[in-house]
């Protein structure tokens, strides 16, 4: 069985979009799946879930071992009935994720897509496996009910945790925005977005250049 994992955070920042995706996925009777901080005893050894928050799946990666997963962008690029928006050449600036570095088939799947959507995604010297920025999510407690969930995940992260002020995190996020190339920054992680908007940059949903018309 596939099921759709549009992740609560995606959907509470894009709704349309996220409502466009489920609809696509149902379409093709992949349904939605459980949240992964809810239970999970409707997945079975071998499920499939397609996901594409970054949290969501480092978390089912611990909770529920026996399924698969894959990210919404490699499985995109394997339905050949999907049809890519066209944006023209845009360019924009690509911005990978620290909690993702190890993920290589994202990174390239991500790519690919943005070739597809006719994107130009210029590389950050910190990108893919050298990823190493997260906005200010490591600079804020984790979320308890990750922890309690997730709690051999979190406990690696928090080896990383460094917190900071919110006027800190107002601070570290402006200078991080005024060293990118542009400010219209294409993002598939929450975190991610969350401190570019933070920073006064134009964070772009990877769900949004996708899954809403309203982005061309």
């Amino acid at each position: 069985m596939m099921y759709f994992i549009p992740g609560c955070d995606v959907r509470k920042n894009h709704p349309e979009a996220v409502r466009n995706a489920c609809m696509f996925f149902e379409e093709r009777n992949i349904p939605e799946g459980p949240c992964c901080r809810k239970d999970l005893s409707v997945l079975k050894k071998g499920d499939v879930l397609i996901t594409e928050c970054t949290q969501c799946t480092l978390i089912f990666g611990e909770r529920v071992p026996e399924s698969k997963q894959m990210t919404v962008y490699e499985y995109l690029l394997n339905d050949s009935d999907f049809v890519w928006p066209d944006y023209h050449g845009r360019e924009m600036v690509l911005q990978d994720c620290w909690r993702m570095r190890d993920h290589s088939a994202m990174h390239t799947a991500i790519r690919r897509c943005l070739e597809n959507m006719n994107i130009h995604a210029a590389e950050l010297e910190h990108n893919r496996e050298k990823a190493d920025f997260c906005g200010v999510w490591l600079n804020n407690p984790a979320p308890a009910d990750c922890i309690e969930k997730a709690p051999k995940t979190f406990a690696m992260l928090e080896e990383h945790r460094h917190l900071l002020s919110p006027l800190q995190q107002k601070e570290k996020m402006e200078a991080y925005v005024r060293g990118l190339p542009q400010k219209e920054t294409i993002v598939y992680c929450n975190g991610c977005e969350k401190g570019l908007r933070l920073g006064d940059g134009r964070p772009v949903h990877m769900v949004e250049l996708l899954f809403n018309p309203h982005m061309k």
